[in-house]
């Protein structure tokens, strides 16, 4: 195993795009870009085996979308942790099975993550409830502590404890005498526990105002239900207008999120990330309204790689935005995968 050095966090780097994300300037995204990654490329050892791999070092690459991009299954290298050396705080673990290697995503701390988080949020501002267990309880769920973040501070609105619904605090919420619900709220959870809330019990119409985030699909479930009829469901079960249904797209691997509202909603990263749509044969980007792999750059993964290649499909459209058509069922290594092993093994 080769040995990192030890690097105190970039704070060089950090003041930028701290600012950046506060006060996002689009023609300053490419200069920002490659500055990360002359970072990354000197002190994240893999990915610069990676990187020299295919060519591409901080003298040859002049445009934001050369720089390479690593498969989200690196994450999952164990023996070559995609980190810049700093000093590890935090790790968050990817959702898996009890027999799978899980991906880690490390910081030496999380304060540009929670500031992305918080800047990176489109939708209203409302009391929040969640269909998730606590950052006390889940500590390497990126999602409970990204929940956490968007919180009020009242750890009894995570209404999932030790498996189970806890859903108390819910119908207490804002409750005058026989009328609770008095107030809008906004209630974010999992498709699975919504899926699981609506198959066993009734409907419980939410107070007019209110909103629903899900997020995280059914990958590695047996359900299957296309999106317009489990956002049928969910405006059905909660009584809830279509517009007022959200989806957010995420992952352990990146510290900022896609938003997008409505079963046919397009998603849209903030402005200190940007996406390529790629035809996983040629890895051209496809033209607009054609379907290839996404591949997000992410200023605010500063300390392991901005560049992640995913293994979902998606639609391009010429606005920035893009339709996600979800993850491929035949996804193998291949192509960058297969790179990326053999680079960080020679």
């Amino acid at each position: 195993m080769l040995a990192h050095k030890r690097f105190e966090p970039n704070s060089s780097l950090i003041e930028p795009i701290h600012r950046f994300i506060s006060r996002p300037v689009s023609t300053n995204f490419n200069e920002l870009a490659l500055q990360v990654f002359a970072y990354q490329f000197e002190r994240n050892r893999p990915f610069q085996r990676y990187a020299q791999h295919l060519g591409k070092t901080p003298s040859s690459v002049t445009q934001w979308q050369d720089i390479p991009a690593v498969p989200t299954r690196a994450f999952k290298l164990t023996r070559h942790p995609l980190t810049c050396g700093e000093n590890i705080t935090k790790t968050f673990l990817t959702s898996g099975t009890t027999t799978e290697t899980r991906g880690s995503h490390h910081f030496p701390d999380t304060a540009l993550y929670e500031h992305a988080i918080t800047c990176g949020w489109p939708l209203p501002q409302l009391p929040t409830f969640f269909l998730a267990p606590s950052n006390q309880e889940a500590p390497q769920s990126s999602l409970s502590h990204m929940f956490a973040r968007l919180n009020d501070g009242d750890s009894s609105r995570f209404l999932l404890r030790d498996s189970k619904f806890h859903l108390a605090p819910l119908f207490q919420n804002e409750s005058r005498g026989a009328q609770p619900f008095t107030r809008p709220l906004f209630l974010m959870g999992t498709a699975l526990a919504f899926l699981h809330l609506i198959e066993t019990l009734g409907p419980i119409p939410l107070p007019a105002g209110s909103h629903l985030l899900e997020t995280g699909g059914y990958k590695g479930t047996s359900h299957s239900l296309a999106k317009p009829d489990f956002y049928h469901d969910l405006s059905s079960f909660f009584h809830l207008p279509p517009d007022h249904l959200h989806n957010e797209y995420g992952m352990t691997e990146l510290s900022s999120q896609a938003y997008a509202t409505g079963a046919t909603g397009r998603h849209r990263f903030p402005a200190w990330c940007r996406h390529l749509i790629l035809d996983p044969e040629t890895d051209r980007e496809v033209p607009p309204g054609e379907t290839g792999y996404l591949v997000i750059h992410d200023l605010a993964n500063l300390h392991s790689v901005a560049g992640i290649r995913t293994q979902d499909f998606a639609v391009r459209h010429e606005d920035d935005s893009f339709t996600l058509i979800g993850r491929d069922p035949g996804a193998l290594p291949r192509g960058c995968s297969r790179t990326i092993d053999h680079a960080l093994s020679s």
